[in-house]
């Protein structure tokens, strides 16, 4: 069963802007309150080190692989934490929007066996830190 989290923000700046500060996985520490750390490259098929924190959840490290990729509109990986039994796509989307605005969309989706219940039971967590994320890149991209 899959489950999808969605969540979406407009900022007031080009999706060139957004996509700057949201491809510079250097930078993730000092502005990101949910995904705290990426390495590796933003290009597609590449493998990626992430550690994320949730809420009051002590920080979780995995590897991901880009699978969602078109530059300056959207990327996205996919994560295995247990074959069959749990895995996500997280993906984000850039949109124009107005003039000089983008329209970013922030969206996940579980699946595995355990995929629908883990989200189920995490859903606030999970939307609080995206939308605190979505919040923290617009006040970054912003302020520049």
């Amino acid at each position: 069963m899959k489950r999808t989290m969605r969540t979406e923000i407009t900022i007031d700046a080009p999706p060139e802007r957004v996509w700057a500060v949201l491809a510079g996985f250097e930078n993730y520490g000092a502005w990101n309150p949910f995904i705290r750390r990426i390495t590796g490259k933003v290009t597609p098929d590449q493998l990626l080190h992430i550690t994320a924190r949730l809420s009051w959840l002590p920080p979780v490290s995995f590897r991901a692989r880009i699978d969602k990729f078109s530059q300056g509109k959207m990327l996205g990986w996919h994560v295995v934490f247990l074959p069959g039994l749990f895995e996500a796509h997280h993906w984000f989307e850039l949109y124009p929007a107005d003039t000089a605005k983008t329209r970013f969309v922030h969206s996940e989706t579980f699946s595995g066996i355990l995929g629908a219940s883990l989200l189920l039971m995490l859903s606030g967590a999970f939307r609080q830190n995206y939308e605190a994320m979505n919040a923290a890149l617009t006040y970054q991209v912003e302020k520049k």
